[in-house]
């Protein structure tokens, strides 16, 4: 059976700017959060937060988790499908069957980075938004369905070397390493990648205006200044630290 290719990762990971270099291959079919999108704006969403902002807003008729799964099983038997999303997005609905679907991979990155990057957009931000708990449930959950621990990446050490972490990632799932699918020339815009959303809270400024994946330059409000944000840390990191004992070193 074909199986997904899925990258699990909490927001502000650097898993957009992995998503892009998929997508840049040529040869795969890359979905942007397929199950997030339903998440919070399909039917049977599980938070209001977009439409508390907006009452005006509407669900998208027929948009629903389960639906997107069916959607992403059944092109998989004649693409190769990637996606990139959050775990607590599918945690409800992750047993067996589901799971089974998908050869899974994982993206952690340090939780300070990662929410003083997301209070910066959502001030509001929730625990479970952050992710790191239900990655870790959905980590230990394959783990145990699988008999061995999935792939684990640390983002901050990818960045640091990204043409060896991108080729160790390659040959960890069975694809050809593409080196050109690292870099692009001009400046990126919601047009020139369809699977990504409309971003209007500016969370891939940084990645538009790149010319391939690597360190960007960023600079927010430090940890210490909030005091959810320490609150927010302190939840994480055990989850975080569990998972980071699990990273594969390239």
């Amino acid at each position: 059976m074909k199986k997904i290719l899925a990258l699990w990762a909490t927001p502000r990971s650097t898993s957009t700017a992995f998503e892009k270099v998929m997508a840049n291959r040529g040869d795969m079919t890359c979905f942007h959060e397929p199950y997030n999108e339903a998440f919070y704006y399909g039917e049977g969403r599980r938070v209001d937060r977009y439409f508390l902002a907006d009452p005006s807003l509407k669900s998208i008729q027929g948009l629903t988790i389960p639906s997107v799964h069916e959607k992403m099983t059944s092109l998989v038997k004649t693409d190769q499908v990637f996606i990139k999303d959050f775990a607590y997005s599918i945690i409800h609905l992750a047993d067996r069957c589901f799971l089974d679907a998908f050869t899974h991979t994982f993206l952690i990155r340090d939780p300070e980075k990662v929410i003083t990057s997301m209070h910066s957009r959502w001030p509001d931000v929730a625990l479970g938004e952050i992710g790191f708990e239900d990655l870790h449930t959905l980590f230990n959950r394959i783990a145990d369905r699988q008999g061995n621990a999935p792939l684990v990446i640390d983002s901050d050490e990818l960045l640091d070397n990204v043409e060896v972490g991108m080729r160790f990632y390659c040959e960890a799932v069975g694809i050809p390493f593409i080196p050109e699918a690292m870099h692009w020339q001009e400046a990126l815009s919601i047009d020139s990648n369809p699977t990504w959303n409309t971003d209007e809270h500016g969370f891939h400024d940084s990645l538009k205006s790149s010319a391939g994946f690597m360190k960007q330059k960023t600079q927010y409000p430090p940890l210490k200044s909030n005091r959810d944000m320490m609150r927010l840390h302190k939840m994480s990191m055990p989850h975080y630290e569990a998972l980071l004992e699990q990273r594969v070193r390239f």
